[in-house]
């Protein structure tokens, strides 16, 4: 796939960074179950009715360094395939334990992957105009009494060491 430029950012081939998404722990995903998923992701983000999780210090926003915007957004999640999934993974953050306590079921989070080149907000003081990102996105299509909610993060991918 040829690279494809879209507002703020360049969309990369697959495999054009050489990092790798890390998503643990998995658990098995079927190709119908994934199919499904993107399928409510694709309608959610057509329809405006996701959730954009919040940052935190760990995990800050992509617009911190990057000019990245809901626009730019909302194109990388119509673009999502099943060649960008990383894999199926218990929701085993604060909120998930929470929520479980309350006796609401176990959640998961769909975990995929997106390489692009974004233009950083710094380059007056960095002198770098761009960069090559691998964004990791942490998609819980999580289902709650009587309704739906798709809450989506977008992350730059930091590679863990072995």
């Amino acid at each position: 796939m040829a690279e494809e430029h879209h507002r703020h950012l360049l969309k990369l081939p697959i495999g054009a960074i050489k990092q790798k998404v890390v998503a643990r722990p998995q658990v098995p995903c079927s190709s119908t179950e994934l199919a499904e998923m993107l399928q409510d992701l694709h309608k959610a983000v057509k329809n405006k009715e996701y959730v954009r999780a919040k940052s935190t210090p760990d995990n800050p926003a992509l617009s911190d360094d990057y000019i990245f915007t809901t626009e730019d957004e909302c194109f990388i999640l119509k673009d999502l395939w099943e060649e960008n999934f990383v894999g199926k993974v218990l929701d085993v953050g604060k909120g998930a334990a929470k929520r479980k306590k309350q006796g609401l079921p176990q959640e998961y989070l769909y975990v995929f992957q997106y390489p692009c080149r974004l233009r950083r907000k710094d380059v007056e003081e960095s002198g770098i105009e761009s960069e090559d990102v691998l964004i990791y996105i942490k998609i819980n299509n999580r289902k709650v009494p009587y309704q739906k909610v798709i809450v989506i993060s977008f992350h730059k991918n930091r590679e863990k060491s072995a």
